[in-house]
């Protein structure tokens, strides 16, 4: 599992409302909101929660830091916890962390292949009224994450505390946009080099093979690539700070002086140069931003998307000028209009005072117009900004995929590295004995994942499909699994493969007996309890008929 405390970098946006607003939005998805529960508040009510924690906040006069911790707990896919389970493991991070008295509201969310759970906690002692800010927090919740894999037998995964924070960034860069970072593609393809270079020419032709240059930027250096993108030196290896270069190689030289120099080094020098150009330039590696994806060809779509994306900035360009346009020329005719009403003042016939009092009403109406004017702009570039955002590479693969692109959808489910064993996955769901089906329902999706998992309704029961298993809801009705075992059905065929809870099972077996849907079960147990009811079906029927021949 992985447990992450995500900081607000301002205090401004530290509201604690407005986090629990969120974290409870059901943003129109029918599963997205699990348990909510609140904690150490006089109610559980919602709403009386809120309103007692935000004036336990403003009872704090002093503190200047953050009021509100938000504690993020996310599980390995596929593993699906309890309500009881999630509500232990949550008393232990909040134990752990010295935040066991105070009020808290958490919200679990299963909208993603991730189950996860927000934990929004009060910073001030509901009683002391002073403020918490846990010491060397990161550490704490690594031990405690540990802890908990061992203690659930959940799946063991790396914590923050032990990967390198280089590391750490290109994971977070590339997980979420899906595109190969600079900084991931220098660690790949040249780092090697750029630490044996013994000295500034070296160094700088070993950059130039690969369509790089190193910059002073500020108090350090930069890579920068052919197309503009940089990266900080220190950020790929502390070893290539400006500090550490400079002990290494000596005083920074730029390209431009390090060619200068070796203009005028000696023959021996000469030789020693051939030596360190091992790479030919056309054979070299250059940076281009790419996606991350090895067993699928996305040559075409990745085209598209980034002819979209210019086609997008250029119309948001062209909008926002024509509103910059609009708006100087209204602010042009007030400004006008104000002139002609001073010039008609001046003419008419009234004392100082009368007329000190027309122009002051003509300079209101004038700054109130101009106002107006002003915040209409900003709500409309505000509004244009909002509609026309650049998407990443990924969310623009899961809009494609929502609109029925199913070479987008394919793609997206290549990038899920989950097994293909069915015993490793947990929750209720429904398989076929093929797995390559990638077709999905094309109407009615509620939302798409970066794992290519879509998430729509089948009768009133909310389906997760990923192409592989359709994981059905914890609440759902017998009459609601009929529509599931068709929807499975056309995906995988008449033999399916059912997993979960016993109960699950026997409400699967009782629907497709039910509804006489012709289907059968690749585990013996079910196949007999289906053939079992069938026949009670039949013996039913025919008991009923004979009963209504009597009886005529």
């Amino acid at each position: 599992m992985i447990a992450k405390i995500i900081p607000i970098k301002s205090i401004r946006k530290s509201n604690f409302s407005a986090l629990v607003k969120y974290l409870t939005d059901s943003q129109g998805k029918s599963e997205r909101i699990g348990q909510v529960s609140v904690t150490n508040c006089y109610t559980d009510e919602l709403v009386p929660a809120l309103l007692e924690i935000q004036n336990t906040q403003e009872m704090n006069k002093r503190a200047k830091s953050d009021k509100t911790c938000h504690l993020v707990l996310s599980f390995p896919e596929g593993e699906r916890l309890s309500n009881v389970q999630l509500n232990e493991i949550e008393e232990r991070f909040c134990d752990a962390l010295g935040f066991h008295e105070h009020q808290r509201i958490s919200v679990v969310h299963d909208d993603t292949d991730n189950q996860h759970i927000h934990i929004a906690i009060n910073k001030i002692h509901p009683r002391k009224l002073t403020i918490h800010n846990p010491y060397y927090d990161y550490k704490k919740v690594a031990t405690i994450c540990e802890q908990i894999e061992q203690e659930y037998g959940l799946t063991k995964v790396n914590h923050e505390t032990r990967i390198e924070k280089s590391d750490r960034i290109i994971q977070d860069i590339e997980s979420k946009a899906g595109i190969e970072s600079l900084l991931g593609w220098i660690r790949r393809e040249c780092l090697d080099g750029i630490q044996q270079a013994d000295t500034w020419q070296s160094l700088h032709q070993i950059l130039q093979n690969h369509g790089l240059e190193i910059k002073e930027r500020g108090n350090g250096l930069v890579f920068v690539s052919g197309n503009g993108i940089a990266v900080k030196a220190s950020s790929v290896d502390r070893s290539l700070s400006k500090t550490n270069l400079i002990k290494r190689l000596g005083a920074f030289e730029s390209a431009a002086d390090s060619l200068i120099t070796e203009k005028l080094q000696t023959q021996a020098h000469a030789q020693n140069k051939a030596q360190i150009a091992k790479t030919p330039r056309s054979k070299a590696k250059h940076y281009c931003p790419k996606p991350l994806q090895n067993n699928a060809d996305t040559s075409r779509l990745y085209e598209r998307y980034q002819q979209q994306q210019e086609n997008s900035a250029s119309w948001r360009k062209e909008q926002w000028l024509k509103l910059r346009e609009q708006r100087d020329l209204l602010i042009e005719r007030t400004k006008h209009e104000a002139r002609r009403k001073r010039s008609i003042i001046k003419h008419v016939q009234a004392g100082p005072l009368g007329k000190k009092a027309l122009y002051a009403t003509v300079s209101l109406q004038f700054k109130t117009t101009i106002d107006k004017i002003k915040r209409d702009y900003r709500e409309a570039y505000t509004q244009l900004k909002a509609g026309t955002r650049r998407m990443s590479w990924l969310d623009w693969l899961t809009v494609e995929a929502k609109n029925g692109n199913a070479e987008a959808l394919a793609v997206l489910r290549a990038r899920n590295k989950r097994g293909d064993a069915v015993g490793a996955v947990m929750g209720d769901h429904i398989a076929g004995i093929e797995y390559n089906n990638n077709q999905s329902r094309t109407g009615d999706i509620e939302s798409v994942t970066k794992d290519g998992t879509v998430f729509y309704k089948a009768g009133t029961t909310a389906v997760r499909d990923d192409g592989k298993r359709l994981f059905v809801s914890k609440h759902a009705v017998d009459d609601s699994l009929a529509d599931v075992l068709q929807v499975a059905i056309s995906k995988y065929g008449n033999h399916l493969s059912v997993h979960g809870t016993d109960a699950f099972k026997s409400a699967v077996v009782q629907a497709a007996v039910q509804s006489r849907i012709r289907v059968t079960f690749d585990d013996p147990e079910l196949e007999r309890h289906r053939n079992q009811l069938s026949r009670q079906v039949v013996f039913q029927k025919r008991s009923k008929t004979s009963t209504l021949q009597r009886s005529l």
